[in-house]
């Protein structure tokens, strides 16, 4: 099945895409211009109501001087009650960037309660602009313990150095039961990164006291530290490791081609443990960077990477997101790649910039079969012929690398450039929640931001795309009866009338949809896709008419096991072709449906 992409027909196709998951709750930023949902991390329940929380940054209130909210999760779950529960919001100058990355440190204070680093990258000290700096925030009462800015090097004056754009606890390296924390400065042209000791982290000044090791940048505007990940412990020998990304840095492929490395934290050092070079030229592998579980079973964790300026064979930005294998990595054995997942150009030969990969999240299990999933965000896709845009987030399947399904957002969200993922059940089907984010969304006011949960069960089946007309000026319509499910007996039929009677036919389905020319009429299912067995239509047993049907019991064709690719929460796209043989072509065409696989 051949096909020749056609603009208009792509953006029909596409429309439905809008409705593909069950929005749960959605908060909007608290005013224009506050960037709400730049970041954010899930914390323990903060006020002893069973639900887990969220901090979420909010960098551009009070004229940039920032801030950051915890956001309760009961609210999320029922709607009722506190929308916020404590706000921290500290005096500064405006452009400070308060709230612009959130880490987890443990408990530094002794308190017993986890405490939080807070970047303020655009901290500027004395006549250095965006020097950047960190501010340790008490978990338990929420105060500021202390401020911590950048350093400045004989080659590098600081200026625009952004410390604190990124950080991570990265495990106790000195022994003394504190977590060390790294904290990224990929701002300037000698961008660097620093060690700095968990007890250092209660006193203010210069974060040079209490550096352990440092990095500094490969090169000029290599971006060094612009994403951090720690707190895992990749090949399980009972130490972590800290992966890093340096998306500006010029590779022998190119310019900004884009690197991570993966470093081990053990008492008494780091040290290398492996790192990938992208060979594509001004992608910036690594812009976006999360490192959680182990997809292929091999007992050691993986790594997601974003490329979200990857031109994926355009003259525009789609990106793409790479799933590197940590053994492989580890013991430098190519190929590394266990999944690349790219995105196609929405309008045929017109595209845009989409960013796809501008955030990546290794995403707790939403699906249920035990394999944490991986999200991703395209926060500059637009649906229609104007911008800004909606954006939308893909999440896929960890063990398969199957797409489940697409979240668009609504007009100007420019969701996807912040992804927390699995949240917790809040409705009570056994499945999680999940949070994505779209930071210069307008729905409370321009670039107010914006923080939305959803549910990914049940979903009910849709349909989409135009049917092609027959011969005898009939038009197939496809239907379908019962619950798409990957463990029940019960039978979900995919039906259509209208075709001609006693032709052959059959079912084809895809993970993505079309809208492309096929023969006289539109292929709504896109390549490559899979043929089911072949059908007859029956209807009148002489002459020709339209009383053909066709029926398929698709539960049965995924109980079967014939294609592994078909599980919980994979989301499908099916339609039916039979014989014509008085169509120039030969070929009748239905409608399609859109469907996600229930448990």
């Amino acid at each position: 099945m051949n096909s020749n992409h056609a603009i208009g027909f792509c953006f029909v196709a596409l429309a439905p895409l809008t409705r593909a998951q069950t929005l749960w709750n959605s908060v909007n930023g608290p005013m224009v211009g506050a960037e709400y949902g730049k970041v954010c991390i899930l914390v323990p329940d903060q006020n002893s109501d069973g639900y887990g929380d969220l901090l979420v940054g909010a960098p551009g209130v009070n004229q940039g001087r920032g801030a950051v909210y915890c956001l309760s999760g009961a609210y999320l779950a029922t709607g009722a009650g506190a929308q916020t529960l404590w706000t921290v919001a500290p005096s500064g100058n405006p452009g400070d960037q308060f709230g612009f990355a959130i880490a987890d440190v443990r408990d530094v204070t002794g308190d017993g309660v986890a405490d939080y680093l807070i970047g303020q990258p655009g901290y500027d000290l004395v006549a250095v602009t965006d020097f950047g700096a960190i501010r340790l925030l008490n978990g338990s009462n929420h105060a500021v313990v202390s401020q911590i800015y950048g350093s400045v090097s004989s080659v590098d004056p600081g200026v625009g150095s952004m410390f604190g754009s990124a950080m991570a606890a990265c495990g106790d390296i000195t022994g003394d039961g504190l977590s060390e924390v790294v904290i990224g400065a990929p701002g300037s042209p000698t961008s660097y990164m620093r060690v700095l000791s968990g007890a250092s982290l209660t006193t203010s000044g210069s974060c040079l006291p209490g550096t352990i090791t440092a990095w500094v940048g490969s090169g000029g505007n290599s971006a060094l530290g612009t994403a951090i990940v720690g707190g895992f412990d990749l090949d399980g020998d009972g130490f972590q490791e800290i992966a890093f990304s340096s998306p500006g840095f010029d590779g022998a492929s190119g310019t900004d081609t884009g690197e991570i490395d993966v470093y081990e934290a053990a008492p008494g050092g780091v040290s290398l443990v492996g790192y990938y070079v992208s060979t594509i030229p001004l992608e910036r592998f690594g812009q976006s960077l999360d490192v959680r579980h182990d997809y292929d079973g091999d007992g050691v964790i993986d790594i997601v990477v974003g490329a979200p300026n990857s031109p994926n064979g355009t003259a525009f930005q789609l990106g793409r997101v790479v799933v590197l294998s940590g053994a492989r990595l580890a013991a430098q054995t190519p190929p590394y790649e266990l999944y690349t997942f790219t995105t196609a150009p929405a309008f045929g030969t017109f595209s845009a910039n989409y960013h796809f990969g501008a955030a990546v999240r290794a995403s707790g299990d939403l699906n249920g079969d035990g394999v944490g999933e991986i999200l991703a965000g395209a926060p500059d896709y637009f649906f229609g012929l104007a911008g800004p845009g909606r954006g939308f987030v893909r999440i896929y399947s960890g063990a398969t690398g199957v797409l489940l399904t697409t979240v668009l957002g609504a007009s100007n969200d420019r969701i996807g450039n912040s992804l927390t993922g699995a949240l917790q059940d809040l409705d009570g089907d056994n499945f999680k929640e999940f949070i994505v984010a779209g930071s210069l969304s307008d729905a409370g006011g321009t670039d107010s931001g914006v923080v939305k949960c959803y549910r990914l069960f049940p979903l009910s089946p849709t349909t989409y795309c135009t049917g092609k007309v027959n011969s005898l000026g009939c038009t197939p319509t496809v239907a379908s009866s019962g619950n798409p499910s990957a463990s029940s007996g019960a039978p979900f039929s995919i039906s259509a009338t209208s075709f001609l009677n006693q032709k052959s036919g059959l079912l084809f389905y895809s993970h993505h949809p079309s809208g492309a020319l096929f023969q006289g009429g539109f292929k709504c299912a896109g390549d490559p896709v899979q043929r089911t067995t072949v059908l007859n239509s029956g209807g009148s047993t002489s002459g020709a008419d339209c009383t053909g049907t066709y029926s398929f019991d698709f539960n049965a064709h995924i109980a079967s096991a014939v294609d592994p690719s078909l599980v919980a929460g994979a989301e499908v796209f099916a339609q039916f072709w039979s014989r014509d043989p008085q169509s120039v072509s030969t070929t009748s065409l239905s409608n399609a449906l859109r469907l996600v696989i229930n448990p």
